[in-house]
């Protein structure tokens, strides 16, 4: 038992290396504006909810994309430096190199490159998506969920703001939370909650200090109440 513990511990220390913004449900001005606060629309797709960190997680790491590393002088941390990257057009997604290297078949050209996690296809038809959009820097508050249950409530919520460096043949932490014994995993050793409610003892996750909006986390705490149950 202390030998597993001892191992969470470790692991969870060690999930600041991999330094990714989570899904978050505030919202962003655009350049120059005010914030404009709306309620999420199942049509649209949301640049500070579901786009920023698909990039931050799968594109702005060590080595790759973000700002101290900058491969090809590229950064992929924030809306302005995509935006300003310029491999990226807005309502055209047959423009600008991001979307066609995200959709790449080559092995030696795709991004992310295959030693990381590739984005799914659902992930990639969001990018897109958002990019015939016209690639607006926009967001949206969502907390009305009428039940709250592992597939539709948790698990979406970890997919987008963990899986990019908590999936793959090479985690972080040698951490995965790719389906739902992985996530449990931390559940009963009494992590989860812990880290994102940034307890006394604990690592805040996410790391960059941008905690999830308490209804979420109140949403996960209410899924562990239940039982954490496989639902």
């Amino acid at each position: 038992m202390w030998s597993v513990r001892i191992l969470i511990c470790l692991s969870v220390l060690s999930l600041c290396a991999c330094k990714h913004e989570p899904l978050v449900p505030e919202v962003i001005p655009p350049e120059g504006g005010t914030t404009i606060a709306q309620e999420c629309d199942a049509d649209s797709v949301y640049f500070s909810n579901q786009i920023l960190p698909l990039f931050q997680s799968s594109c702005a790491l060590s080595g790759c994309h973000d700002a101290a590393t900058a491969e090809d002088g590229i950064v992929l941390d924030s809306y302005s430096n995509i935006l300003g990257s310029g491999e990226l057009v807005p309502f055209d997604t047959d423009e600008g190199d991001i979307y066609e290297l995200i959709t790449e078949t080559d092995p030696d050209k795709i991004m992310p490159p295959p030693s990381e996690a590739p984005l799914s296809q659902e992930q990639i038809d969001l990018i897109g998506q958002w990019i015939e959009q016209g690639a607006p820097n926009n967001g949206c508050v969502n907390c009305d969920y009428p039940e709250v249950s592992f597939s539709g409530t948790v698990f979406p919520l970890i997919q987008n703001k963990c899986e990019g460096c908590h999936s793959g043949t090479d985690p972080e932490a040698n951490l995965s939370l790719t389906n739902y014994d992985e996530v449990r995993f931390l559940v009963d050793n009494n992590y989860l909650i812990e880290v994102l409610n940034a307890e006394p003892g604990y690592v805040p996750m996410p790391y960059n200090g941008n905690q999830l909006p308490q209804c979420e986390r109140d949403m996960i705490q209410q899924w562990i109440d239940d039982g954490a149950p496989d639902n």
